[in-house]
């Protein structure tokens, strides 16, 4: 028993020296919370986790150990929420924009109407229950999922003892909002018995985001009514199929927009199955050709080639010069993991991978012209990132005084979040480039969440116990049951009101919840980027909707 005490008392005074030394040293402190994090996220249960989410959790175990002598400086927190929301208005601006055309008013009224519920169960329980009224703003924060409510609201307590409530509730409603919502769209799709092959094709084509593989086929011209025209007012450049080579007896060549067609000509065509199927209809019949135009190197060839010529970021692919000046063809792109067939109207990204068409001897000078270079990719311009980012906190900086003296302002989270979906839909100013590489986009992303998720559960650790100990099955019921009235207005909405299918409802839930969770389980689902379209296309109105009502929470329970 002597040695079991001795044992013992030598354990706790290494833990004392180690709690000791933590306390002196924040930036260990911030890495040994963002390390046990990253290797908590990697813990699945059905392929379902906390994702990043992970970081607040050990930062609450560690606060909760250090007895409140564990801090991390403020500009921590800041920083990492500032290059977050920035990061995602970047990523979502351009799509953002283009849906809020075809029925944003009615995304942006059910995401309101999600908010306001999700508040109103937030005042009930401080009335009612006689819950701490930060404690209620956090379980409204955490039971929609919102990071940038919670640190809009900690920002309006600054220096407040109040402010580290609002962690405690955030933290004990986040699991269950995560988990919640998935399991209700999974309930709905069972008992609709829903199709999800087909309910994936009605939201591409609703989307117009077919991610159908590009397939490639020779046609030959047999008809004469297409005999004597150019490529460019042929009926091929209306169906959204490009023509890539063209075989005149034994000569082959690039396709250009005045190239002129005669029977017996063999065209190299991409596009989806049923663009070429429509393409064929129209006069010719598939033929194949052992060797094709395709494979005559000799004269024309082709190359995957990676945009990163600053220059031409930003640009429509018209406007590019690629197929006016080298009299090249762009047959395919690539995008992340998609591949796409484009039009003269789209916009080409940074890190695009360019399937080109061209003259053999023109090859390397066209890949000079586009850049093809990873290094560049991998540079960031920390201009455009500072200059968006200055731009974002001048907005976010801005008070409006309502009546009540209310004062409601965009902060560190809406105003960075305002100026990057602007800056992420211009795409370029002159010669700033605004958007980001995806892959240093996604790094400074998870980044920016993870140092926020440290600085806020170390602070609030210690309260976080004490809370839970007390009211945790409260807590839990009231967090609950925001998310549950939330995910039923967003997906009820989406269904039952605005007609839509179940992959770009469930889409359209991820985004009113601000929950990539929900987005990977559908996207694992359907395997397409319908769910990430309707997921941008109410997110940032979510968002932005949240952080002011976060504030009138605060405003209307007295804090």
């Amino acid at each position: 028993m002597l040695i079991l005490a001795v044992a013992h008392r030598g354990k706790s005074f290494m833990f004392e020296v180690l709690r000791e030394f933590l306390a002196h040293q924040p930036i260990m402190l911030l890495f040994l919370t963002i390390g046990l994090g990253y290797l908590l996220s990697k813990f699945r249960v059905k392929g379902i986790g906390l994702g990043m989410a992970s970081v607040l959790f050990v930062g609450i175990a560690l606060g909760a150990w250090g007895k409140e002598s564990f801090r991390l400086p403020e500009i921590v927190s800041q920083l990492g929420l500032l290059l977050f929301v920035y990061t995602i208005g970047l990523h979502a601006g351009p799509a953002f924009f283009r849906i809020l055309k075809r029925r944003g008013l009615a995304l942006a009224l059910l995401a309101l109407v999600a908010v306001i519920a999700g508040a109103t169960i937030a005042q009930l329980a401080v009335k009612v229950f006689g819950v701490n009224p930060a404690i209620a703003v956090g379980l409204f924060c955490g039971g929609l999922t919102n990071t940038p409510a919670l640190a809009a609201a900690t920002e309006m307590l600054r220096g407040k003892p109040e402010s580290v409530f609002l962690t405690i509730g955030y933290s004990v409603a986040y699991p269950l909002a995560v988990i919640m919502p998935i399991a209700i769209a999974e309930f709905v799709a069972l008992f609709k018995h829903v199709n999800i092959k087909k309910e994936t094709q009605r939201a591409e084509q609703e989307s117009g985001n077919q991610t159908e593989p590009p397939v490639a086929r020779n046609l030959k011209i047999i008809s004469p009514q297409l005999a004597g025209v150019t490529i460019h007012d042929s009926p091929l450049a209306k169906l959204g199929v490009r023509v890539s080579r063209v075989q005149h007896e034994e000569n082959v060549s690039v396709a250009t927009p005045n190239t002129q067609l005669e029977v017996g000509d063999i065209v190299r065509i991409v596009g989806t199955d049923e663009n070429v199927a429509q393409a064929m209809a129209l006069g010719g019949i598939e033929v194949v050709l052992q060797p094709g135009p395709e494979s005559r190197r000799d004269q024309v060839d082709y190359r995957r080639i990676l945009l990163t010529n600053r220059r031409l970021v930003g640009r429509k692919l018209c406007e590019s010069g690629i197929e006016q000046k080298w009299n090249a063809v762009v047959t395919r792109i690539r995008r992340g993991d998609v591949d796409f067939v484009p039009t003269d109207n789209t916009v080409l990204e940074r890190g695009d991978r360019l399937r080109v068409v061209a003259k053999t001897d023109d090859i390397p000078g066209l890949t000079k012209y586009l850049g093809d270079s990873l290094h560049a990719l991998s540079e960031t311009d920390y201009l455009s990132l500072s200059l968006g980012i200055l731009i974002g906190v001048l907005l976010g900086s801005a008070t409006i005084v309502l009546p009540g003296n209310l004062r409601l302002s965009l902060g560190l989270a809406g105003g960075p979040l305002i100026a990057a979906l602007f800056l992420g839909w211009r795409g370029r100013t002159g010669p700033i480039i605004w958007d980001l590489p995806a892959e240093i986009s996604t790094t400074f992303r998870e980044f920016g969440l993870v140092l926020f998720f440290s600085a806020v559960g170390i602070k609030s650790g210690g309260h976080f116990v004490d809370a839970v100990a007390n009211n945790g099955v409260l807590l839990l019921m009231i967090g609950g049951m925001i998310t549950l009235v939330s995910t039923l207005v967003l997906l009820g909405g989406s269904i039952l009101v605005l007609k839509l299918d179940w992959v770009t409802a469930t889409g359209t839930l991820a985004g009113g919840q601000t929950q990539p969770a929900i987005l990977s389980f559908i996207g694992n689902l359907a395997k397409s980027e319908a769910p990430n379209t309707a997921y941008v296309s109410i997110m940032p109105t979510a968002m932005i909707a949240k952080i002011l009502m976060a504030q009138v929470l605060l405003w209307w329970l007295g804090i």
